[in-house]
């Protein structure tokens, strides 16, 4: 329980200082052109082969057994960016910058925001990223590190993500 909150006053100490939200179309800019200047972290490596669109990872913190600290990591989705529906170990997800959505399976979509937090249980089937016109950044902290890694599967259809940007509306 003490590791936890430390945990997220951590985290939450940097929500607060990361990147500015700027409404972008995914054909103007793409992250790795947009604001570095603006983000407490680096974009990281591109990895975008994973992803439907342009996403970044960045190790904050690796594992350490030393320290009792999880892996901590930030995810940025460029607009109209997202992962393909996967399963990993428990999660905090805290909104760090811009308008994403997260979705598990059966149950309706949700909007993370900047100071948002999301607990994803272990195993369970879900899928995150950016909305079609913001970037989104995330931090992702592992809290089963017994449990290492991603099984991913399929992407999210086209059809079913457009379907979603009605809620950003509301």
């Amino acid at each position: 329980m003490k590791n936890t909150l430390v945990l997220l006053a951590f985290i939450l100490l940097f929500s607060f200082a990361s990147c500015s939200s700027t409404k972008v179309s995914s054909s103007e800019v793409t992250v790795g052109d947009h604001n570095k200047s603006d983000c407490t972290f680096d974009f990281g490596n591109d990895v975008s082969s994973g992803f439907t669109g342009t996403a970044y990872f960045r190790n904050l913190v690796p594992l350490d057994s030393t320290y009792n600290f999880p892996e901590t990591n930030v995810i940025t989705f460029a607009p109209d960016s997202r992962s393909s529906w996967h399963t990993h170990g428990g999660m905090y997800v805290i909104g760090v910058g811009g308008v994403g959505l997260y979705q598990e399976e059966g149950k309706d979509a949700i909007i993370i925001r900047k100071g948002d937090v999301i607990q994803i249980p272990e195993g369970v089937k879900h899928w995150h990223g950016g909305s079609l016109s913001d970037d989104f950044a995330h931090i992702a902290a592992n809290t089963n590190p017994d449990r290492p890694g991603v099984e991913w599967f399929d992407m999210l259809s086209e059809e079913d993500y457009a379907k979603l940007q009605d809620l950003i509306q509301k």
